[in-house]
C-alpha cells in the first residue's frame, strides 16, 4: 500500500500535470484536424470543381503512413517531447500557409496535394511520439485509463467539435477553417514544451547518422513485430479490423439510401450514432480492461464487433442499424485502449516508435482492400454483403486472440531518466 507522502504516491502526482498537458494537446489538435477533414475537401472541390482532386488531396494525407516504419525509427532517436513540438509547429506552419493561399486566392491543386501530404507526415511522427511518450508519463496500472482519455479527446475533436467548426468557418469565409487549425496546433505545441524533458531512449543506430543507419533501425523494428507472437497476432488481427470496416463505411452512405430507404440526412445520422458509440468506449473502456483482463478484453470485442455486422447484415432496420454501428464503434475504441497499452508494455522504450508505426502501417494498410472488396461485393452481390464479410473475418479471427496475456507482462523496462538542464 502507498501512503501518503510516499514516493510512489508523489511520483504519480508529480505525472498528473504532464498527463494533462498531453491529453489537452491531443484535444486541441483533434479539433482542428476535425476542421480540416470538413474544410480541405471543400476547398479541393471549390478551386478544382472536380471529384477526383478531392480524392486526390485526401489520399496524400493517408499515404504519409506509407513512411510510416522510417519515421518510428526516427522517433526512436529523439526526445517524444522533442518529436511532438516539432511535428506541431511543422503543421502549423503548414495550415498558416494553406490559409494564407486561400486568403490570396491561389490554391493550386498541386500545393493542395503536397500540403496535405506534408500534414500526414508530420501527424504520423506526432501520433508516433504520442504512444510513445505515455509509458514515462503514467504508471503500468495507469495505461489502459490514460490511453482512454488520449482517444477520447481525440474523438471529441475529431468527430463532434471539428468538423461542423470547421463547416461553419468555411461558410463565414474559406480560410478560417485553416487559421483555426494552424492555431490549434500551436497551441499543443506550446502546452507540450511544459512536459518533462527526457533522454532519446536510443538503440539501434542512436548515435549513428545516414540512410543505411536509418533502414538498419527500420529492418530492426520490424524484425521485433515479426518475431513476438503477440504483437504479430495482433496485427493480424487489426488488419482483418480495417478490412472488415472500411468494407462498411465505403458503401454506407449508399446502404443508408437504398436499403435502408432514409433520406440525405441519414447518412449523418449513422455517423453520429457510431461517434457517440466511439465517446462511451472511450469511458468505459479502462475499467472493462480492469474488469476483464486485456486479453479477454479483446476477444469480447472482436466478438460484439463480429456480431453488431452480422446482426445488420440479416436485419437491416435503421433503428438497429444506428445502435449496432454506436456499438461496433464502443468496441473498436476498447480494443484500440488494450492495444495501445500492450504494445507499450511489451516493446522496449527504444523500439516504441517503430513498434507503433509497424503496427499503425498494418491498421491503414489494409484499408483500402476493404474498401475497395466492400464496394464490389455491395455492386455484384447486394448491400447486406459486406456486412456479412465484415462479421465473418471477425469471427475467424477469434482463435488468435486466446494467446494474448490478460494481464501485465511484468516490469516494464525502465525508461530515460529526464535530460540534465541545458546551459
Amino acid at each position: 500500500m502507498a501512503f501518503a507522502g510516499s514516493p510512489s504516491r508523489q511520483a504519480d502526482g508529480a505525472r498528473t500535470p504532464a498527463l494533462r498537458r498531453l491529453v489537452t494537446a491531443n484535444a486541441l489538435s483533434a479539433v482542428g484536424d476535425g476542421a480540416r477533414f470538413a474544410a480541405l475537401p471543400l476547398l479541393a472541390a471549390w478551386s478544382t470543381g472536380e471529384v477526383v482532386w478531392v480524392a486526390v488531396v485526401a489520399a496524400a494525407g493517408r499515404a504519409a503512413w506509407l513512411l510510416a516504419p522510417v519515421i518510428g525509427a526516427l522517433v526512436d532517436r529523439m526526445p517524444g517531447r522533442r518529436s511532438m513540438v516539432g511535428a506541431d509547429l511543422a503543421r502549423c506552419a503548414l495550415l498558416l500557409l494553406l490559409f494564407a493561399l486561400v486568403a490570396a486566392g491561389r490554391t493550386p491543386v498541386a500545393a493542395l496535394v503536397l500540403l496535405a501530404f506534408a500534414s500526414g507526415v508530420a501527424e504520423v511522427f506526432f501520433d508516433c511520439a504520442a504512444q510513445a511518450v505515455v509509458p514515462a508519463l503514467a504508471a503500468d496500472h495507469e495505461l489502459e485509463r490514460t490511453n482512454a482519455r488520449v482517444i477520447a479527446a481525440q474523438i471529441t475533436g475529431t468527430g463532434f467539435v471539428g468538423p461542423p467548426l470547421g463547416a461553419a468557418l468555411w461558410a463565414v469565409w474559406h480560410p478560417l477553417a485553416f487559421l483555426l487549425d494552424g492555431l490549434t496546433f500551436l497551441a499543443s505545441a506550446m502546452l507540450l514544451t511544459g512536459l518533462p524533458a527526457r533522454a532519446a531512449p536510443g538503440g539501434e543506430g542512436a548515435g549513428e547518422r545516414g540512410p543505411r543507419s536509418l533502414l538498419r533501425a527500420t529492418w530492426a523494428g520490424l524484425r521485433f513485430l515479426g518475431r513476438d507472437g503477440v504483437l504479430r497476432r495482433l496485427m493480424v488481427v487489426v488488419a482483418v479490423l480495417g478490412v472488415g470496416q472500411q468494407a462498411v463505411y465505403a458503401v454506407l452512405v449508399v446502404y443508408v439510401e437504398r436499403r435502408l430507404g432514409l433520406p440525405a440526412y441519414g447518412y449523418g445520422l449513422m455517423l453520429a450514432a457510431a461517434a457517440v458509440g466511439s465517446l462511451a468506449g472511450a469511458g468505459a473502456a479502462a475499467r472493462t480492461a480492469r474488469w476483464l483482463g486485456p486479453g479477454r478484453s479483446l476477444s469480447v470485442s472482436v466478438a460484439v464487433s463480429a456480431l453488431s455486422y452480422l446482426v445488420v447484415a440479416v436485419l437491416p432496420w435503421w433503428p438497429l442499424v444506428a445502435l449496432m454501428l454506436a456499438l461496433n464503434s464502443a468496441a473498436v475504441v476498447l480494443w484500440n485502449v488494450c492495444t495501445v497499452s500492450l504494445r507499450q508494455r511489451l516493446a522496449p522504450p527504444r523500439m516504441l516508435g517503430r513498434v507503433t508505426s509497424g503496427y499503425r502501417l498494418a491498421a491503414w494498410g489494409a484499408m483500402p482492400v476493404g474498401a475497395a472488396a466492400g464496394g464490389a461485393l455491395a455492386q455484384h452481390t447486394g448491400l447486406d454483403a459486406p456486412w456479412a464479410l465484415a462479421g465473418l473475418l471477425l469471427l475467424a479471427c477469434l482463435p488468435l486472440l486466446p494467446a494474448v496475456p490478460s494481464t501485465a507482462s511484468g516490469p516494464r523496462e525502465p525508461h530515460p531518466a529526464p535530460s540534465p538542464p541545458s546551459g
